[in-house]
């Protein structure tokens, strides 16, 4: 195919495509505009209907009972966070938050639209795929909520919503009764020191039957509050899923103070670099997003029993949080082979 013909082949398709998209993508804006609009007028309807209005947000993880990705709406009502998706919900009890942060995130816009031209972009002549994969892009804040659980286990829970929500959700929340530790724009406090290198393993096989998960450490590396957060939860996500202990417990839980062999896991994060959604999408080499970790296994006397440097990341499509979750699946392959 000549030059003449490649660009032939590209107008035809955007003039056949972007006016699909743009039709797809406007109700959603318009939507999105629309609710806005209702939010902005409900706010000066006084402090108590504040507290009850509702938000879109979008689950990324972290909520018990509650598939990943779903969207649905934040609303605090009655002492509590409350994720609403249909028949579907999540409650988390104000009293029980100990710390809020705010980030951003540039993803792909969601509905029908979004995989449309998704679908389209990938399918696309030539360079004409990059119109689709920029006019679809949308930035979101990410809205990181720590909380503890009745037995004193540490959960984060990770929402998407539309950009600039993130802090007046914060800030409400804070006025209901959430508690914070860090100040606005600060990452989650970190709970102890990094260790300053990998410790060395003794060679001793994991026999336990039951592991303790402990918060991801940043160490001397920038990284994002819920990029840890979520690697935390994908952790204790993807290790249960192993089969290789009976039981595995979150960070604080007091029940694993009573099991005889209980072991823990470390870890501290190593490497970041955070790359870029679109740029991936476009070029599908370059833009990767990727993690690294050092992890370790400790047994009840402190003593080290395994202990690796493990990587992350996410090449292709996917949101840059989507590393966090190859690290965890590659940790927990880690542990069931020994």
């Amino acid at each position: 195919m000549n030059i003449n013909q490649n660009r032939w082949a590209r107008r035809l398709f955007l003039g056949a495509i972007l006016p699909s998209a743009i039709l797809l993508t406007s109700p959603v804006f318009a939507q999105q505009e629309h609710q806005q609009q209702e939010s902005s007028a409900e706010a000066v309807r006084g402090l108590s209907q504040q507290a009850g209005g509702k938000v879109n947000a979008r689950h990324v993880v972290g909520l018990e009972n509650i598939k990943r990705n779903l969207s649905g709406s934040l609303i605090v009502l009655d002492g509590e966070l409350q994720f609403q998706a249909g028949k579907m919900n999540a409650n988390l009890p104000l009293a029980s938050i100990d710390d809020i942060s705010v980030g951003t995130e540039i993803t792909q816009a969601g509905g029908r639209a979004g995989t449309v031209a998704k679908t389209a972009s990938m399918a696309a002549p030539y360079d004409s795929g990059a119109a689709l994969s920029i006019l679809l892009r949308t930035t979101v804040d990410t809205l990181t909520v720590s909380n503890r659980d009745s037995g004193g286990g540490l959960h984060y829970a990770i929402l998407a919503l539309s950009k600039g929500q993130g802090e007046q959700q914060r800030a409400q929340l804070i006025t209901a009764g959430a508690h914070v530790r860090a100040p606005s724009g600060q990452g989650l406090q970190e709970g102890k020191p990094a260790a300053p290198e990998a410790p060395k393993a003794n060679g001793s096989k994991l026999s336990a039957s039951a592991i303790q998960i402990e918060p991801v450490e940043a160490g001397n590396v920038g990284i994002p509050t819920e990029f840890r957060a979520a690697i935390y939860e994908y952790l204790v996500m993807r290790v249960r899923e192993s089969g290789k202990f009976q039981q595995v417990f979150r960070s604080g839980d007091r029940a694993a103070a009573g099991v005889r062999d209980l072991v823990t896991l470390h870890t501290t994060v190593e490497k970041f670099k955070q790359g870029s959604q679109m740029q991936r999408e476009i070029t599908t080499v370059l833009g990767s997003t990727s993690v690294g970790v050092d992890a370790w296994v400790t047994d009840g006397d402190r003593r080290v029993l395994l202990t690796d440097r493990v990587h992350g990341k996410v090449r292709f499509f996917g949101e840059n949080l989507g590393a966090t979750n190859d690290l965890a699946k590659h940790i927990a392959k880690r542990l069931k082979q020994e």
